[in-house]
């Protein structure tokens, strides 16, 4: 299929060919979304959208452009049939079966596990010690040697620093451990 004709149909000259031609592709379409839970009339449906969009981008664009139809298609019909599952996974009860809905599950729950790893190292942050905080901040964010570190928090020898700094680790590994049984409690109580 010449991609620039059917560009220059979409533009203005024969659009019905153009839409003719496109719907070659609908197979595909239809194939892809029955397998992800779909009908023939939602890929029908997604299809349609889909030739919107195209027919939009289209008119943005030069005659002589290198569009590639079928990956356009494909691409803006599988991200349309996402958001459409999307929104049908909020719409109906979590109790339904699926791949899909599986990996979405999953997806929420990653998200939740991550701000409540993010809750904990807050609640440790808060709750250690403004030397511990800064020293470890020295080490870990700005990297500096220990040897710059002895030399900005006054200690006399570098091995010195370096103990001040396990004390500090070990103080925010118990806090850590302690924050996060406390946050596992509180999960499992909702």
């Amino acid at each position: 299929m010449n991609q620039a004709k059917i560009i220059a149909q979409l533009k203005g000259g024969d659009r019905e060919k153009a839409f003719a031609r496109l719907y070659r592709y609908f197979p595909k379409i239809e194939r892809y979304i029955k397998m992800n839970s779909g009908s023939k009339e939602e890929a029908l449906d997604i299809f349609q959208e889909a030739l919107i969009v195209l027919y939009k981008k289209v008119q943005t664009i030069s005659t002589h452009s290198e569009v590639n139809m079928d990956g356009f298609l494909v691409n803006t019909c599988k991200l349309l049939w996402s958001n459409e599952l999307r929104k049908k996974k909020v719409r109906k009860n979590s109790g339904e079966d699926g791949l899909q809905q599986l990996a979405y599950a999953d997806e929420i729950a990653e998200q939740v596990e991550k701000e409540r790893k993010l809750s904990v190292i807050e609640e440790v942050l808060n709750d250690l010690g403004k030397t511990c905080k800064d020293m470890l901040n020295a080490f870990y964010y700005k990297r500096l040697s220990m040897d710059s570190i002895a030399k900005k928090f006054g200690y006399k020898t570098v091995q010195s620093a370096k103990t001040k700094k396990y004390k500090c680790m070990e103080h925010a590994r118990k806090l850590a451990i302690a924050a996060n049984e406390e946050s596992n409690l509180k999960t499992s109580a909702l």
